[in-house]
């Protein structure tokens, strides 16, 4: 099942400004893709390319690079204090040239990841363990990230456990911020699912905003890229907040019977972008 694309209609879907429209053959963008990292030029992270995101209180985690690969390791408990609601976290690196970049690809592995939920409170324990994603538009609404509209592609695992097969669904979305500091749970999000792939085999996340032709388009391994295409009325500007990352994120049901747990451990091992975003 790795990297199958689901089947979409020719017909498309309208929803708030964006039109889905059929697979692009061989996709499409300004510039080919090139190398901005593959961990051979430094033992540590860059300074000049990088820094570290971490959000939400981890029981564990590990960053470093190893053997050219970038490898990042997180572990979220839920509390045990209560049955409802989840309790995230959020491990990464931003790019330190987010208004260059328009277009990012990367390598992934997902070496191990370990998903027990709560029977009291299901569905809301799981692992993405591979997120990218970057602005790229606002559509002109007042107060600071309010407006700011971005691109992604991410892996999920099945809430509460992990596929016996190790299946996982790659999702495609458009994030637009609702509040000035686009903080979580408060931006509208178009997501799409458009592949599977694999626990513990290497695939390809790649997103790609096609500006002068007013849309997204979102890939996976060699598989067509799909296209999003977008009311060019709602391209007033470039994001407010310019922002570019490579992730992985967690949450874990809180449950009073003991703590649920949501641990993944990736390997990157290289991130490619646009030629103009490159970083000597």
């Amino acid at each position: 099942m790795t990297g199958t694309l689901k089947q979409l209609g020719r017909t498309g879907l309208l929803l708030t400004g964006f039109l889905l429209v059929a697979p692009a053959p061989g996709g499409a963008s300004h510039e080919s893709f090139v190398v901005y990292e593959d961990w051979t030029t430094s033992e540590t992270l860059r300074s000049d390319r990088w820094t570290v995101q971490e959000g939400g209180p981890a029981q564990d985690g590990a960053l470093e690079i190893k053997g050219h690969q970038l490898v990042m390791r997180q572990r979220r408990e839920g509390t045990t204090t209560s049955n409802a609601g989840s309790t995230g976290a959020v491990q990464g690196i931003l790019a330190r040239n987010p208004s260059a970049i328009d277009q990012m690809e990367a390598d992934f592995k997902v070496r191990n990841m370990t998903v027990s939920g709560c029977a009291v409170n299901p569905g809301l324990t799981m692992v993405r363990p591979a997120l990218l994603s970057f602005s790229a538009f606002n559509d002109g609404s007042p107060g600071g990230q309010t407006g700011d509209h971005s691109i992604g592609v991410q892996v999920n695992g099945p809430a509460d456990s992990v596929d016996p097969s190790g299946v996982m669904t790659v999702q495609g979305y458009v994030v637009r911020c609702s509040n000035p500091t686009c903080s979580i749970g408060s931006s509208s999000i178009f997501n799409l699912a458009v592949a599977t792939v694999l626990v513990s085999e290497p695939f390809t996340l790649r997103a790609i905003w096609d500006r002068p032709n007013n849309r997204f388009l979102v890939g996976v391994n060699s598989n067509p890229d799909v296209v999003l295409a977008y009311d060019p009325a709602l391209d007033s500007a470039n994001a407010r907040v310019p922002v570019a990352s490579v992730r992985a994120a967690m949450l874990a049901a809180n449950c009073t019977a003991g703590p649920a747990v949501a641990d993944a451990e990736i390997a990157i091992q290289e991130v490619r972008t646009n030629l103009s975003a490159i970083i000597p």
